[in-house]
């Protein structure tokens, strides 16, 4: 606001200076243009005047001059006459005329000098009223300027007023890299979410197809715990029957027991009668141990068969479990990403979660990578679990194989197709990874000047450290390296042959351990190894 005030005053005042001066301008040229008319007209008068007069006055002179030498010859001094006297007094009387006359032509040339000096002040307001109607151009030009610059700075005051966080044209810059730096941050957790998103997706689809297999699994189990329970409430009817006769033919024996008591003379038949009823009661016996046995088989394996029902429906509430929490990540994740895509659409900006941008190929990059990959192969290690559990119910369960190696056949081709699935993203990632980290490495070498190699080991003490080993490329041998430990934030540089050379030794204590600056000590140590390198 107070640049327009500036500027508008600015221009009231220029254009307010420019209608007096062109005022004053027509006026003065008005007025010298008249006043030359009129000195051209005076001095051309008395040039004319003046020529007429001195041509008269001198002709007069001559003539006088020549009677009064005239009349001296003749008269002689000694007896001076009055015509004399009065022929004095008009000569005095011409002389104060011609005086009179020199004074008035000595005004018409001073007049004249003046006419010059007023020919050369109209010359300079002539050029002053060309500069002024320069001035007036560049005034216009001036005018659309500053219009110009008002409609900018009225542009850039609303878009200053609507990006937030911003006070004054100086923190735009800054914001706008912010702004680059959260839009890019904002894409790259998009597409971290999106892929988390998917490998839910995945997972939720596989979880779902187990659950269904559970449940047929389930279904299946209930129906041969069905046929059971009819076998073994046959096997019971069964045996009570055969209790029923074998308590029957005790009886029987026991009469004809008590018969052959009281009647004496039939003892051979009634011994082969009761030979051949124990024989039948022996076999009906066995029988009914083998039904009791069957019968104790047959509860083993309902109660086995039971216990697989209860397996599999804590498999199916797992799965279930699994499938809500699936299904929630999956909700949490799509808000996550609209909300982020909201963000982007519209540049939301807040200075207290802005990230500092990181490269792709990065230490914690790796780790992710490293537990993605991790993650994957312990998924694969309990499908195989799964294959094998399959597998050992598959086995137990033979009367119920039949029905389920259609289904077990389509898992394994399942499986197997996830599987390779995984092991070819396995194989990408590692391959992505690889050529990532090489094209670091080299554009490292490349701009750095070193050739930088990261291993991990542990201290004495147990903590694990990052050692980072520098060879520069103008290095004059293979000893000479520089070698870091990265630990929590932390980096140390470690002592070996080539640092402890003096010079070395040196720049590191100046520039490592008094300016706490590494960049600057490898920085030093790359001009000089080129030095060198160069000069050798």
């Amino acid at each position: 606001m107070d640049l327009r005030k500036k500027a508008e005053s600015s221009a009231a005042k220029a254009e307010e200076k420019a209608s007096l001066l062109e005022e004053k301008l027509s006026t003065l040229s008005e007025s010298i243009d008249r006043e030359k008319n009129r000195l051209q007209n005076e001095l051309l008068q008395m040039r004319s005047e003046s020529k007429l007069s001195v041509s008269r006055i001198s002709a007069d002179c001559m003539q006088e001059k020549y009677e009064l030498e005239k009349k001296s010859s003749i008269i002689s001094p000694e007896v001076p006459s009055q015509d004399t006297n009065l022929l004095l007094k008009h000569l005095q009387e011409e002389l104060r005329n011609y005086e009179s006359e020199v004074r008035e032509a000595r005004k018409l040339k001073a007049s004249h000098e003046d006419i010059e000096l007023l020919k050369e002040k109209l010359y300079e307001e002539k050029s002053r009223r060309e500069r002024t109607e320069l001035d007036l151009l560049k005034l216009s030009d001036l005018q659309l300027n500053v219009k110009r610059l008002e409609d900018e700075l009225c542009t850039w005051k609303s878009v200053v007023r609507e990006i937030p966080g911003v006070s004054s044209a100086d923190d735009i810059l800054p914001k706008f890299a912010a702004l680059q730096k959260e839009v890019v941050d904002s894409m790259m957790r998009a597409g971290d979410a999106q892929a988390r998103m998917k490998e839910i997706q995945v997972s939720l689809d596989a979880a779902i197809l187990d659950k269904q297999n559970a449940e047929t699994e389930a279904a299946m189990a209930k129906e041969r715990a069905e046929s059971y329970k009819a076998e073994i409430k046959q096997l019971e009817s069964v045996l009570g029957l055969i209790t029923e006769e074998r308590d029957r033919l005790k009886d029987v024996v026991k009469e004809l027991k008590e018969r052959t008591s009281l009647d004496g003379g039939t003892e051979s038949v009634s011994g082969t009668i009761v030979q051949e009823l124990e024989a039948s009661l022996a076999k009906k016996e066995n029988y009914v141990t083998e039904l009791e046995n069957s019968l104790l088989e047959k509860k083993e394996i309902n109660s086995r068969q039971q216990n697989e029902i209860k397996l599999l429906n804590e498999r199916l509430a797992n799965e279930a479990r699994r499938v809500k929490m699936l299904e929630r990540e999956g909700d949490r994740l799509r808000s996550e990403i609209s909300l982020l895509e909201s963000k982007l659409g519209h540049g939301d900006f807040s200075s207290a979660n802005t990230k500092v941008l990181r490269m792709v190929n990065t230490l914690a990059v790796d780790n992710e990578a490293k537990q993605t990959i991790e993650a994957l192969q312990n998924e694969l290690q309990k499908t195989k679990e799964k294959l094998q559990a399959v597998e050992e119910l598959k086995k137990q369960s033979s009367d119920a194989g039949t029905h389920v190696d259609s289904y077990i056949a389509a898992k394994i081709k399942q499986l197997k197709e996830q599987i390779a699935t995984l092991e070819k993203r396995e194989e990408r990632y590692k391959t992505v990874f690889a050529e990532r980290i090489s094209v670091f490495r080299r554009a490292c070498c490349e701009l750095f000047g070193y050739k930088i190699v990261m291993d991990d080991h542990q201290r004495p003490d147990g903590i694990p450290v990052t050692r980072f080993t520098l060879h520069s490329i103008y290095a004059l041998s293979d000893d000479e390296k520089l070698q870091f430990e990265y630990e929590s934030g932390n980096t140390n540089i470690v002592v070996n042959d080539y640092t402890s050379q003096p010079e070395i030794s040196r720049q590191v204590d100046i520039f490592i351990r008094k300016m706490n600056s590494i960049p600057a000590f490898t920085a030093n140590l790359t001009v000089e190894s080129f030095n060198k390198r160069t000069l050798s």
